[in-house]
């Protein structure tokens, strides 16, 4: 299924990109052939303008370069045009003058691959046409003619010129729009690899839910099955073993309830837009209340349990959730924490923040479980798995914490122990 959302990902990217690419190339490359034709137009403009009347001259004298023409190089080239316009080197233009009243065509420069009767013929062709610049109708030359009052200046150039350079331009965009869409597909993969890893943990962490409910389901579902089925094989068993196998069935049922009400529970905080109502909370009282509570498991245990509590803490909170939190996590310093131990519980506040710290000396966590304490049926081998819960208990106490705006970590080492620290907004913080 990833496989076909990557898939699908890379190939509307292709589209969406590659479209978007072709449109702008095909507009670039639009703007480029116009500056191609104008460039044209204002080399073959710049060739023919600075004769002047040379063509009068040239009805006398053998033409010589005239007053206003421009000064030529050592070498003998034409001085370089502006940086706006094209060299006429590059377009091989030809120029000459016609003279209408005689019909005669005087040739300035020629090709040398085209005979003087063919670019007499053209020159011709040009000067009978309507617009100032353009193409031949025979397609062998592109000219730019500029009539005068005895004569007109034709400047003639290779006709193919400006389709080779749209051919060109062509190729150039070609290759870079080849070259961007190879870069999109790689930028794209790498893309579809990213924004399928949140699916793929997600897949992998229903896997994981499912096979650690199977798992934690299987046992007391079997004990029902066996008892039941124990209690139809022995049907004249008297009152006092019958009542054995159905208070092991009420407490694998027990169980399998508890766990999913634990499920239940920790589906309704993840809801997504569920909003509380805080409101301030004594959490002194509440830590008080609780620490009273379970000083009869911590006597059964042979726990100590110390706390050290600040007066008159608010919190802002509901109380149905400061005190879960509270009993949570000093229940469980006590589980975990051998016979004969000490579990601290300590509240300290400053101006802004009210902090719950609750520390247990024993039990402690791995470095490695450490990060994971806080998912969904984790236990750790030593830390979580001797004890024998569903690994539910402190991801519910992290989406609590989360749902009222609090801060929740912990810590554990050899030389400390395990301490939980919740950090609270105080109801009566200062603006």
């Amino acid at each position: 299924m990833l496989k076909g959302y990557r898939k699908r990902f890379v190939l509307s990217n292709m589209l969406l990109v590659g479209v978007a690419l072709m449109a702008a190339l095909i507009v670039l490359g639009f703007f480029l052939y116009r500056s191609s034709y104008r460039g044209l137009r204002s080399t073959m403009q710049m060739v023919v303008t600075p004769w002047g009347d040379m063509g009068d001259r040239m009805r006398e004298d053998p033409p010589e370069k005239p007053k206003d023409a421009p000064p030529e190089k050592p070498d003998g080239e034409r001085p370089a045009p502006p940086d706006d316009t094209l060299r006429p080197e590059d377009q091989n233009v030809v120029t000459a003058f016609y003279f209408p009243d005689t019909d005669e065509v005087a040739l300035i420069s020629s090709n040398e691959d085209t005979d003087s009767e063919a670019l007499t013929a053209a020159v011709r062709e040009a000067v009978a046409q309507d617009k100032s610049f353009g193409k031949l109708p025979s397609g062998a030359w592109i000219y730019y003619k500029e009539p005068g009052p005895r004569d007109c200046k034709v400047a003639l150039t290779d006709g193919n010129y400006l389709r080779d350079k749209l051919l060109g331009i062509c190729a150039m965009l070609l290759l870079i729009y080849l070259g961007a869409m190879a870069l999109v597909f790689f930028i794209s993969l790498w893309l579809s690899k990213l924004a399928a890893k949140p699916m793929e943990d997600a897949m992998q962490m229903e896997r994981q839910f499912i096979a650690d409910v199977s798992h934690d389901l299987k046992t007391p579902i079997t004990v029902v099955l066996a008892n039941s089925s124990i209690l139809k094989s022995n049907p004249d068993a008297d009152a006092r073993e019958r009542m054995q196998w159905v208070e092991s069935t009420e407490s694998a049922a027990k169980k399998m309830m508890t766990m999913v009400e634990q499920m239940l529970t920790l589906s309704a905080l993840e809801t997504k837009g569920r909003k509380l109502d805080k409101t301030p909370v004594s959490l002194s009282s509440t830590a008080e209340r609780v620490a009273l509570e379970l000083d009869v498991l911590a006597f059964e245990r042979g726990v100590t349990v110390e706390t050290e509590i600040a007066e008159d803490v608010r919190v802002l909170a509901t109380e149905e959730y400061a005190e879960r939190i509270c009993a949570s996590l000093l229940e469980n310093a006590i589980k975990y924490e051998p016979d004969g131990g000490r579990v601290d519980m300590r509240l300290t506040a400053d101006r802004k923040k009210a902090t719950l710290t609750v520390r247990n000396r024993g039990g402690v966590i791995s470095q490695e479980d450490l990060p994971h304490v806080f998912e969904r049926f984790y236990r750790g081998d030593k830390a979580r798995s001797a004890q024998g819960g569903h690994g539910l208990g402190l991801p519910i106490l992290k989406q609590i914490v989360d749902l009222l705006g609090a801060e929740m970590r912990v810590e554990s080492s050899e030389e400390t122990g395990t301490v939980f620290t919740v950090v609270f907004d105080r109801a009566d913080a200062p603006a």
